[in-house]
């Protein structure tokens, strides 16, 4: 035991006492805000500059008119400039085929010169056919169009009840046909939005992937250096090789654990103190971060799911010689760690899906897969039970990545004992197996 204590401190001190680890600490956070929250931002912000429009309207109706004077009360963000300036709006006669054309021409080469940014093209019975409008433009601005679209949906419906028979104001039926803004509560008679359980979601999935793949690597990188340059010989002589490999899982799990135990005060400190500095925090945050179900499954499975896969990289790192050789063998571990974030919004809309839950059965994909899986669930549970709901899944699905990780080291062991020896050619499976029953 005093020896497997010599390596622990060894590896746990080696990473920690590193300025690198001290700067991830503090970088890691800014980076995952950055890439989670920035693109948020930058997708719904509003434009910035004013944008040039044409219209073409070869209708009767005046929609092209009607929509020119409804862009127009858009404003810049934070400013009364308006945020779309209408440069010309064209009458085509109806059947002038040829003025249409020469007209579409030269808006089209103004667009490509970037001279106009959108033009508009409508053509006759556009309130009875979408395929009678045309927006041109080169710009994938979806806020833009959804902006047009709007209005000349609008537009459109106020022509089609004009039209029709109703006896009533076309204010008043626009009012009655409204959009339903239809609100939604859980069984606990709460209400958290979509968009807070799926950032929460990505962020404990993340952590527990990073931690796996950033360690575990570090592990695996360890192993074949000491061995290409014979210094595992040196450590064999004085450990067995099976104090060697936990001392040196167990090590670098407790700096990623500490590492992840600093982000989580740092993180408690920001919520509890928010409201002294200021800072609009939603309710919903609280009761997703401090949700006992969330909290105790994410530190059993980023603990078991670490030790399980540190224990594969250690194994790659005692059969392989270089960086180069591990790689084909990394790949299969990042693919299953992936997995919860290729399949997320499938999980979102069903976490009980039959297949869903099968795959968060399967001990590689449980640390992940089942933890996405509690962070869309767990919130809205009325009565936690080891024996029903999503608590006795959560647990049954530990205990097979437990059952399967004593299996690994029973295995690794087997294999790391010889293996860590080994130079030259990369062993056969057939080697292996003579390893294990060794």
């Amino acid at each position: 035991m005093s020896k497997f204590l010599v390596i622990f401190k060894r590896e746990y001190a080696e990473v920690v006492k590193k300025k690198s680890f001290i700067i991830g600490i503090l970088v890691t956070p800014v980076i995952m805000f950055a890439l989670m929250v920035v693109p948020a931002l930058l997708a719904t912000s509003d434009t910035s500059s004013v944008d040039k429009v044409a219209v073409v309207d070869q209708g009767e109706k005046g929609i092209g008119q009607e929509f020119a004077d409804a862009i127009v009360r858009y404003t810049l963000p934070d400013s009364e400039d308006p945020a779309y300036i209408v440069t010309e709006v064209t009458r085509v006669q109806p059947g002038d085929e040829t003025t249409w054309t020469a007209t579409k021409d030269s808006l089209r080469n103004a667009v490509s010169e970037k001279e106009l940014r959108y033009v508009l093209f409508v053509r006759p019975d556009a309130h009875l056919a979408d395929s009678n409008l045309l927006l041109l433009t080169n710009s994938d601005d979806y806020q833009t169009i959804g902006r047009f679209e709007h209005q000349l949906s609008n537009i459109i419906s106020t022509h089609r009840l004009q039209m029709s028979d109703i006896n009533l104001p076309v204010d008043s039926v626009l009012t009655l046909t409204r959009d339903v803004n239809l609100q939604s509560q859980d069984t606990k008679g709460e209400s958290i939005p979509f968009i807070v359980k799926f950032f929460a979601a990505l962020i404990f999935v993340f952590l527990v992937y990073m931690m796996i793949m950033a360690f575990g690597s570090i592990l695996m990188r360890s192993v074949i250096e000491e061995k290409t340059s014979r210094i595992m010989e040196v450590l064999v002589s004085s450990v067995t090789p099976f104090q060697l490999m936990l001392g040196k899982v167990l090590g670098l799990g407790g700096a990623a654990f500490t590492q992840v135990l600093v982000w989580v005060l740092m993180g408690a400190g920001i919520y509890v103190y928010a409201g002294s500095a200021g800072l609009d925090i939603n309710p919903a945050i609280g009761r997703m971060a401090f949700n006992p179900v969330i909290v105790v499954f994410f530190v059993l499975f980023f603990v078991a799911g670490y030790i399980m896969y540190s224990t594969l990289f250690a194994l790659i790192g005692a059969i392989v010689n270089s960086d180069k050789e591990a790689q084909s063998f990394v790949f299969p571990i990042v693919g299953c760690l992936m997995i919860p974030m290729v399949v997320g919004s499938a999980v979102a809309r069903d976490p009980y899906a039959t297949w869903v839950q099968v795959l968060a059965y399967i001990p590689f994909c449980a640390p992940t897969m089942m933890l996405e899986r509690i962070v869309f669930i767990a919130p809205s549970v009325t009565d936690y039970s080891l024996f029903s709901g999503i608590v006795a899944e959560a647990s049954i699905a530990f205990i097979g990545v437990v059952l399967t990780t004593l299996g690994i080291i029973w295995v690794t062991a087997k294999i790391f004992r010889i293996g860590i020896l080994m130079y030259g050619k990369r062993p056969t499976v057939p080697e292996l197996i003579k390893w294990i029953r060794y």
